[in-house]
């Protein structure tokens, strides 16, 4: 498909085009700065479904109840050409609603450069609040019902039949995969929690980017994403860090590995990461 017709196709009444000069906080050393596009997009598809439900100031839910957020349950990149970038470039980003409903939202987003593909991510969240304040292994999925509304859906993150379906398994992804190591990811409140108390869904994918440079070696920093796919269990308080155990395939020209993220407190899985690399 054409950038063209990817744009084409990505349009609808819910949409938001905008443009960004590129400079540091957008850049790494081998070009555009995978995190800082995981971030803006984020905040793209919340400000979305603000404008969908037209109640951008007021948030979600009843007043005085427990805030609902939007919590991703899967996110994929495709198309990466991320290293096809360089400061003062002009990269433009079209992001659409796809799909609403009072459970979930899927949002896509396409960002170009010069008429050529950066990357074609899409991104699923489901609404969610916790049942006993400040504590995020209390949270559940809710219903969105009316305006200021909420019902629980009577699921946790984890029970959900679509969290069961590992949508990211060693079968579907590499024939020889081994494992690589583990390494233990001390995270800190100010760099990887967002304004909710949650483990930012971006921190994860940092966690395997700083797990692939220790355990698959120094040579992933001359590497640029091709594809990101990232299923989302649960989260962690406040103080608890993380545990990554890295599984690879590799090959000449590129990087790839599935990275299984768990708590280091209790084992529990949190997230299941692929990656696949290549020669920026």
């Amino acid at each position: 498909m054409s950038l063209h017709m990817r744009l084409a196709a990505a349009g609808s009444p819910l949409s938001d085009a905008s443009s960004y000069v590129l400079g540091m906080p957008h850049l790494c050393p081998n070009g555009l700065s995978e995190n800082w596009l995981w971030k803006e997009l984020g905040h793209r598809h919340w400000n979305l479904i603000a404008q969908a439900y037209g109640r951008a100031a007021a948030g979600f839910g009843p007043k005085g109840g427990q805030p609902i957020y939007a919590a991703f349950r899967n996110i994929s990149l495709h198309g990466g050409d991320l290293g096809g970038v360089r400061e003062n470039d002009s990269l433009d980003v079209r992001s659409t609603i796809t799909s609403l409903s009072e459970t979930r939202v899927v949002s896509r987003h396409v960002a170009a450069c010069r008429d050529r593909l950066i990357a074609d991510v899409e991104m699923t969240s489901v609404f969610v609040r916790r049942q006993a304040e400040g504590v995020n292994r209390s949270i559940i999925r809710v219903r969105i019902e009316g305006p200021g509304g909420a019902e629980p859906s009577g699921e946790t993150m984890a029970s959900h039949p679509s969290y069961s379906r590992r949508a990211t398994s060693a079968q579907d992804t590499f024939v020889d995969e081994r494992e690589v190591g583990t390494m233990a990811i001390e995270t800190c409140p100010h760099l990887d929690f967002n304004g909710a108390g949650l483990l930012y869904f971006s921190s994860f994918i940092a966690a395997v980017d700083r797990a692939e440079w220790h355990l698959v070696g120094k040579r992933s920093g001359l590497l640029a994403t091709r594809e990101r796919r990232a299923v989302f269990y649960a989260n962690i308080e406040v103080g608890d860090d993380l545990t990554v155990r890295m599984l690879t395939a590799q090959d000449g020209t590129a990087c790839r590995h599935r990275a299984l993220l768990s708590a280091s407190v209790d084992g529990k899985l949190l997230a299941e990461v692929v990656t696949d690399r290549m020669m920026a």
